[in-house]
């Protein structure tokens, strides 16, 4: 008997290691848990079950297999182009007085000459406008946070770090449901609709804006939502 129990043994032994090496090589399971809390909630905190979700789903949303990937994706959309078939990055142009981060770390103006595919969110107009090959496909007014308080929404180069088609947002003082959430954040701001909200763009953000996140029209928030992937810049100025 255990001439059969030792083999069989072994060959699980090895099975094992190597399903943990594919694992270990490409995808980074606790990362991918807790960046998208979306997958962890359908899924559950399983290495097998994660993996497969990002094989079989989110490669094709544009999901990061692990924190370097993610870090690695971003440089290369903010810094330059890529080339969608050879992979090749066309560097972006040298910073200029312009595009040199002012005193206090905010930037006095972002260059966006290197994206094809960004959303702009335009503080001062109350803007949000999404740009595909540096065409602008969708604008809407918006309602961003209100400028007091540690409320106001952080300036400066972003990315779309989570989709989800609903999602509940719960803080000090207030409890909503949103149906469609683009988080862009790592502290939880996102771009999301708001129907509690009557009106959109003006001056409403100065007494009346969010807790940094940015509101959109319902319709808008859903258009959005299909037109952008995890990974699609996000530049707040």
């Amino acid at each position: 008997m255990k001439k059969f129990i030792l083999p069989f043994l072994a060959a699980a032994l090895i099975v094992s290691l190597n399903l943990h090496a594919v694992f270990a090589a490409d995808f980074d399971y606790e990362y991918y848990a807790q960046r998208y809390p979306d997958v962890l909630n359908t899924v559950g905190y399983n290495e097998k079950a994660l993996y497969d979700h990002y094989t079989k789903i989110g490669q094709k949303e544009g999901r990061f297999p692990n924190a370097q990937a993610e870090i690695s994706a971003t440089q290369r959309m903010v810094n330059g182009t890529v080339d969608p078939v050879t992979g090749k990055v066309t560097p972006a142009p040298e910073p200029s007085a312009a595009t040199t981060p002012a005193a206090g770390g905010a930037a006095a103006a972002i260059d966006t000459s290197s994206l094809n595919t960004f959303v702009d969110v335009d503080i001062t107009n109350q803007i949000v406008t999404l740009y595909q090959n540096n065409i602008p496909v969708l604008q809407s007014p918006c309602v961003t946070g209100t400028p007091k308080n540690g409320r106001a929404t952080p300036t400066g180069v972003w990315h779309v770090m989570e989709k989800a088609p609903g999602k509940r947002l719960k803080g000090a003082t207030w409890d909503v449901w949103v149906n469609r959430w683009m988080r862009f954040t790592p502290d939880s701001c996102g771009l999301h609709d708001a129907s509690w909200r009557k009106k959109f763009g003006g001056n409403i953000y100065l007494s009346n804006g969010s807790h940094g996140c940015v509101n959109l029209p319902r319709d808008v928030a859903y258009t959005l939502y299909d037109l952008v992937s995890v990974g699609t810049p996000v530049i707040v100025h």
